[in-house]
């Protein structure tokens, strides 16, 4: 295969869960993938799994995306190798449950600059090539806390709404250029996202209240190439969320204390 007839598709937060999962589906429909994370251990090990798995071609950058510039970084550098991106998914994201006034402050700055800085940036950058080739795909990943603006979601939820409304905008100024934006609203997924012990994570599928990453993955990638605007994963929460905004302030008060237990 000649590098100038290669499908490059570029995934954060790649070494595992549902970036993992994205790069499986995105492999088998023939995409050479270009991996990013934190950890270079992490990316290794996804790397050699997808090479087995019969991946076309899998190069890895480990970048910590918080650090100041890291989205400029990463565009050159993938400029420099000589891949051109047709896929972008931005699924690097971190979990923050906690009442802001007690989050450090080297927590915030990680949040904001995931899922606000990094997201807008790594768009700009790689839509801006897409737009002129004149095809394209992106997939952002925000989550149904976005509607769920309660207590200890202070920040996490509000990013996440970013995510969304940031996603149809973008969308919006794509149209007719031939790139597709697409932003997934999972609910509650069986990652280490969360915190959750393995045993938490295996019971929260059997009960219905968290999702696979698989799955998640593959209505993901469904949506993306059928150019929805928007894929939503978890319908239960759909009745779920309005009723937790309802609820008295007791009863919320209640529920966060008893969640907070499972957090790391």
């Amino acid at each position: 295969m000649e590098q100038e007839k290669k499908q490059w598709a570029l995934l954060t937060g790649a070494s595992r869960g549902i970036g993992l999962e994205l790069a499986r589906g995105l492999a088998a429909r023939g995409y050479c993938l270009a991996l990013v994370a934190r950890g270079e251990e992490g990316l290794l090990t996804a790397r050699e799994r997808l090479l087995s798995e019969g991946a076309p071609e899998v190069v890895t950058i480990a970048l910590d995306l918080a650090e100041s510039g890291a989205p400029q970084r990463l565009y050159e550098e993938c400029v420099g190798r000589g891949l051109e991106v047709e896929v972008l998914v931005n699924n690097a994201g971190v979990f923050a449950y906690c009442d802001l006034c007690d989050m450090e402050p080297e927590r915030v700055e990680q949040v904001l600059a995931l899922h606000v800085e990094a997201t807008t940036h790594l768009c700009r950058l790689f839509a801006r090539d897409m737009r002129s080739r004149g095809r394209g795909h992106i997939l952002n990943m925000s989550s149904y806390a976005s509607w769920l603006p309660l207590g200890g979601l202070s920040l996490y939820a509000p990013t996440k709404a970013y995510v969304r409304e940031f996603s149809y905008a973008l969308r919006e100024e794509m149209r007719g250029c031939g790139v597709s934006v697409t932003v997934a609203v999972p609910a509650g997924v069986a990652t280490d996202l969360y915190g959750l012990s393995a045993d938490y994570q295996r019971l929260g599928v059997r009960l219905g209240v968290l999702l696979t990453p698989e799955k998640v993955a593959r209505k993901c990638l469904s949506g993306m190439f059928a150019d929805r605007r928007r894929v939503a994963l978890g319908w239960g929460y759909r009745v779920l969320i309005p009723l937790l905004r309802h609820l008295p302030r007791g009863v919320k008060k209640l529920i966060k204390q008893k969640t907070l237990v499972f957090q790391k």
